[in-house]
C-alpha cells in the first residue's frame, strides 16, 4: 500500500521527538526497542529496529516502569522500517460483569 492510499481515520498526535517504545511478543517470548512516530485512538505508526517479515500480531508497550501501558497491535501495512498498526478493543483475559456474576453464583 503506498503512502497516498493510507487512510487516517481519527485525529493524530505526532510527537516531535518519537517516544521510545517496545513491541512484545503476545506470547511474552521477545521484545524490541522502537519508535512511536505517532498515535491516535485507534492506531499508530511506529519506526522498528528489527525486520517486521513475522509480525503481524504484538503487544505495544508504552511505559518503562510501574504500571505498563501497552496496546494489542495487528499490523495493517509496512513501509521500510516504519510500520502502521491497530489497536484491538477486544478485552484480554477480562470477562463482561454478567459472565462475573454467574461464576460467582455457581460457587
Amino acid at each position: 500500500m503506498s503512502t497516498n492510499e493510507r487512510r487516517i481515520s481519527a485525529p493524530r498526535v505526532r510527537f516531535e521527538r518519537p517516544l521510545d517504545v517496545r513491541v512484545m511478543a503476545i506470547d511474552g517470548t521477545w521484545c524490541r526497542e522502537c519508535l512511536l512516530i505517532d498515535v491516535s485512538d485507534t492506531g499508530a505508526r511506529i519506526k522498528l529496529t528489527i525486520p517486521a517479515a513475522g509480525l503481524t500480531e504484538f503487544f505495544l508497550l508504552m511505559s518503562t516502569f510501574g504500571d505498563p501501558v501497552f496496546r494489542r497491535c495487528k499490523r495493517i501495512w509496512v513501509d521500510g522500517e516504519l510500520m502502521g498498526v491497530a489497536f484491538d478493543r477486544d478485552p484480554i483475559g477480562a470477562k463482561p460483569l454478567m459472565a462475573l456474576r454467574h461464576d460467582a453464583q455457581l460457587i
